[in-house]
């Protein structure tokens, strides 16, 4: 994480991205437009992403799975969190 961000995070914000990289790995975060906008300061546009990474693919389709939406949502409460 320390080497992908560029800006000060809040300790709140470095968690969440924790969180998110030990789900979905730190590929995910390098490519993804959640660190984009946390490089560029838009801390509410990065707080956004995190509810879009809620699916799952199953038997090759795209499903949003509830137990993610509420992790996502958890991590964007806590990201948002000052």
């Amino acid at each position: 994480i320390n080497s992908m961000v560029k800006v000060k995070l809040t300790q709140n914000q470095y968690d969440a991205l924790c969180s998110f990289c030990y789900n979905l790995g730190y590929g995910a975060l390098k490519q993804s437009t959640l660190l984009k906008k946390i490089n560029v300061g838009d801390f509410k546009g990065a707080s956004d992403e995190f509810l879009k990474w809620n699916k799952a693919t199953i038997n090759g389709k795209s499903i949003v799975i509830k137990g993610l939406s509420i992790r996502r949502k958890a991590e964007a409460e806590l990201f948002a969190k000052l």
